[in-house]
């Protein structure tokens, strides 16, 4: 139904300019900043496509159960996908964060975009498991139809991204001047907040 679509719609919509707005505002520090940044997405981006997988997998069963009222398997089905991807997420993260060059040095083998995307990398990485976990709870949700939640959520995270990007980034209104750490610290305190906002 519409109600149902809409509000996932729009929070796909805004999942998708979470990243897009760093990539912009990373833009205006230089084509290595920028190269960096992509480089630590093409990471984040295999992580996503996996776990894209278990949400997916997940909507299907909770969804089906859903229509029974069989809570019992909704709450194991979901348990064993929180597992799963917080399993996922946890090893992308120790990648990211123990063996930064290796992660970047995959996608580019650019030195100076090696040392900039390490130095992103070791911060942004912080934010996978949130991320993971804010992705799966939301397919729960949206498979017992609650799609206003992770919409709301999703809403909240982002605009608090675009502003702590640009005050990180540019050193805006007091805060020290942390150029692309900046993008990566901003990233990790919304993905935190979202997936804290969710569970509460």
């Amino acid at each position: 139904s519409i109600k149902l679509t809409i509000p996932v719609a729009l929070q796909n919509l805004l999942t998708s300019s979470f990243s897009l707005v760093d990539t912009l505002l990373v833009s205006s520090l230089g084509t290595v900043a920028l190269s960096s940044v992509g480089m630590c997405g093409q990471w984040a981006w295999l992580m996503n496509m996996i776990l894209v997988g278990f949400c997916s997998a997940t909507t299907l069963f909770v969804s089906q159960y859903w229509g029974v009222k069989d809570d019992k398997s909704i709450r194991h089905y979901s348990g064993i996908s929180i597992l799963l991807c917080f399993g996922v997420s946890f090893l992308f993260t120790v990648a990211g964060l123990f063996f930064p060059d290796f992660v970047i040095g995959m996608f580019n083998k650019n030195p100076d975009v090696i040392s900039t995307g390490a130095s992103y990398i070791r911060i942004v990485s912080l934010s996978y498991i949130p991320i993971a976990m804010t992705n799966i709870l939301a397919a729960v949700l949206r498979a017992v139809e609650n799609v206003r939640l992770p919409m709301y959520v999703s809403a909240v995270t982002t605009i608090l991204n675009i502003f702590l990007d640009y005050v990180l980034i540019f050193g805006k209104w007091g805060f020290a001047k942390l150029g692309i750490k900046g993008a990566a610290v901003a990233t990790v305190i919304s993905a935190w907040l979202g997936v804290f906002v969710i569970v509460a």
